[in-house]
C-alpha cells in the first residue's frame, strides 16, 4: 500500500517515512535507516515541514540505537533537533549520551592495562613524584574500578599532595569494594586522624584490628589517637576546641547521637545526677555513644 502511494505521489515524504516505521517494527534496522534518510531527502527537495523531517531523523537515531551504534544515534538525534526541536527527542538524546558514557567507561576497562598503570604509579611514588603517581593511579582506577588495592594506592598518593578529602573518598570506596581489606581500614584511620576526626579514626583502627589483631599500623594508630583524645585537648585553646566540636557536628552520626533522648538525659545527669549517669554508663550502647562524643570533642571529661 505504501509503495502504491509512493508511486502516485513520489514527492510526499510521509509515505516513505511510514514505510521506515514498518521496517523499524520488523527490526530491519538498516532498511529502516535507508528509508528514513530517503524520506528526509524527499522532504528537503519538496519543502516538507521541518517537524516531519525531524521525525524521520529521530527514527533514524532510534534505529542506530538498536544497532548499538551510539555515535550515529547521537548524531542523528542532534540533526533532528536542528530541524525541529522536540522534548521527546531531547530526552532520547540525553539517554543516548548517558548510554555512550557508560559504554565508553566499560570499553576503557582492562585489568592488564590497569596493572601496568599501577606499576608506573608505584615507580613515581617511589621517586616521590606524587603528582604523576596520582595520574597513573587514577588511570588504573578507570581501567579497574573494582580493584580495592589500586584505590588504596591512589589514596596514599593523594595524601602526599595533601588532598585528604580525596584520599578519604578513595579509601572508603576501597573498603566498600573489600570490607576485609585491613590496609584500607588502617589508612582510613590515619586520614581521619589527620583530619582530627578522632572518633571515626578510633572505629577504623578497631575495625582493622578485629580483622587482624596483629596489624601494627592499626594498633599504633589506635594508641596514638587515644592519646590525642585523652591529652590533646588539654593543649588546645578554647577556639581550637570549638573548631573541633563544630567539625564533629558535620557528622550525621554525631548529630543523631545528640538527638537521642536517652543520651540527652545522660548528659544532663552528668551535671545534675552523677549517680544516675554512672548507672547509665553501665549500658554498653550508651557508653559507646558517650565515648564517641568525647572522642569527637563534643563533650569533655574532667
Amino acid at each position: 500500500a505504501y509503495d502504491e502511494a509512493i508511486a502516485i505521489d513520489p514527492t510526499n515524504m510521509t509515505f516513505v517515512n511510514n514505510k521506515s516505521a514498518v521496517y523499524f517494527t520488523l527490526k530491519e534496522w538498516d532498511t529502516c535507516i535507508e528509508h528514513c534518510l530517503k524520506a528526509v531527502e524527499i522532504g528537503k527537495a519538496n519543502q516538507a515541514p521541518y517537524e516531519d523531517r525531524a521525525k524521520a531523523l529521530a527514527r533514524c537515531a532510534k534505529a542506530y540505537q538498536k544497532k548499538k551504534d551510539l555515535v550515529n544515534a547521537i548524531e542523528y538525534c542532534n540533526l533532528a533537533q536542528l530541524e525541529y526541536y522536540d522534548k521527546g527527542t531531547q530526552r532520547l538524546l540525553k539517554t543516548l549520551e548517558l548510554e555512550k558514557r557508560k559504554a565508553d567507561t566499560l570499553a576503557y576497562q582492562d585489568d592488564e592495562k590497569a596493572e601496568e598503570a599501577k606499576q608506573r604509579g608505584n615507580e613515581h611514588f617511589r621517586n616521590k613524584d606524587w603528582g604523576e603517581a596520582v595520574k597513573e593511579y587514577e588511570d588504573a582506577v578507570k581501567r579497574a574500578p573494582k580493584n580495592a588495592p589500586i584505590r588504596n594506592n591512589l589514596s596514599a598518593a593523594l595524601c602526599k599532595i595533601m588532598d585528604f578529602s580525596g584520599a578519604k573518598r578513595e579509601i572508603e570506596k576501597a573498603i566498600e569494594l573489600d570490607p576485609q581489606y585491613v590496609k584500607a581500614w588502617a589508612r582510613k584511620g590515619d586520614i581521619e586522624t589527620v583530619l582530627k576526626e578522632y572518633h571515626k579514626a578510633l572505629e577504623s583502627y578497631k575495625k582493622g584490628l578485629e580483622l587482624d589483631n596483629t596489624n601494627t599500623t592499626c594498633s599504633q594508630g589506635l594508641r596514638k589517637v587515644t592519646q590525642l583524645i585523652n591529652y590533646g585537648r588539654q593543649n588546645m585553646t578554647e577556639e581550637q576546641k570549638k573548631g573541633q566540636a563544630a567539625r564533629a557536628m558535620d557528622d550525621p552520626e554525631i548529630r543523631n547521637i545528640l538527638t537521642d533522648p536517652v543520651i540527652q538525659q545522660v548528659l544532663r545527669d552528668f551535671n545534675e545526677n552523677p549517680n544516675a549517669a554512672q548507672q547509665a554508663m553501665l549500658d554498653v550502647g550508651v557508653r559507646a555513644k558517650i565515648n564517641k562524643l568525647i572522642a569527637a570533642g563534643v563533650i569533655e571529661t574532667r
